[in-house]
């Protein structure tokens, strides 16, 4: 019995979920039109709250978390809605002209990470 839970526990799906695609739809209000955009989903435990940051972002770029009403740099505090997921515009943003012409990045959040394809500018 004991060694039936602790490979339940073992093999026990994360808390947190994050999945990225390209986005699609309108732009939010918030966002630059010269970044590359994608649509960040994080599903996890409703009512929850966890810290969602970006890093591996190359110099001279800036990874962004949008909603309707701000855009945070880098890293962003999130409380996971009753419905168990909540959405970004997800943006790396090229800012000076001799950055690196490349750039993705890795976000963290919870016990989860996800890796973000390069975005090139």
């Amino acid at each position: 019995m004991i060694a039936a839970l602790a490979l339940m526990l073992a093999v026990a799906p994360p808390a947190t979920h994050l999945t990225i695609q390209p986005w699609t739809g309108k732009d939010l209000t918030t966002t630059t039109s010269a970044a590359a955009k994608y649509r960040l989903t994080v599903t996890g435990k409703p009512n929850s709250t966890l810290e969602l940051e970006a890093t591996n972002v190359a110099s001279g770029w800036i990874a962004a978390f949008c909603t309707q009403t701000v855009c945070a740099p880098q890293r962003v505090n999130v409380t996971i809605p009753a419905s168990g997921q909540a959405m970004y515009q997800f943006e790396l943003i090229r800012e000076s002209d001799d950055a690196a012409k490349s750039s993705g990045a890795t976000i963290t959040g919870g016990d989860a990470t996800l890796m973000v394809p390069p975005a090139h500018r």
